[in-house]
């Protein structure tokens, strides 16, 4: 591996995804990377920000605590819940999983969307552009990109 670029792809690859989280725990886990709160205020902030039921937040608490993505610590009569899993570790993990299902399909048009669609300040797009020229300075020629990594023909990747 020559790069940190390489690196990281094969890696995405060939590691399983250890962050398999639904829409609606990453809402909850984002709240939890801000600081730790109690189930009260993780179930006022979602109802407020979601529509959630105190019911419904409690079921994603409960969801994410049996997954091992957060820990909760009785503080008197209350539960005060914190991450166990870091923003970073799930983000990675989450884009080892989109890598991983979306093998062998137009990966650049879903790059290019998603660096379209979510809010960059400067300094992220300075920071996309400096992963981009990494990458580009380790691509292959035209028509021959770096294989994912990925058993070639597995599950239908095309690669």
């Amino acid at each position: 591996m020559s790069t940190n670029v390489d690196k990281m792809c094969y890696h995405l690859y060939m590691r399983s995804c250890k962050c398999v989280i639904s829409g609606c725990e990453w809402k909850v886990m984002s709240l939890l990377w801000k600081s730790p709160l109690t189930s009260s205020e993780v179930c006022e902030k979602c109802g407020e920000r979601f529509g959630w039921s105190p019911s419904t937040c409690k079921t994603y608490l409960s969801r994410l605590k049996n997954k091992g993505f957060i820990e909760a610590e009785k503080k008197g009569a209350k539960f005060e819940y914190r991450p166990k899993k870091g923003e970073e570790e799930c983000v990675e993990g989450r884009a080892c999983e989109l890598a991983q299902e979306t093998c062998g399909c137009d990966q650049k048009a879903m790059l290019i969307s998603l660096i379209r669609e979510c809010p960059l300040t400067k300094e992220d797009a300075e920071e996309v552009k400096k992963a981009l020229e990494e990458k580009i300075a380790q691509a292959g020629t035209k028509g021959s990109p770096a294989g994912c990594g990925c058993e070639r023909g597995k599950d239908g990747c095309g690669c």
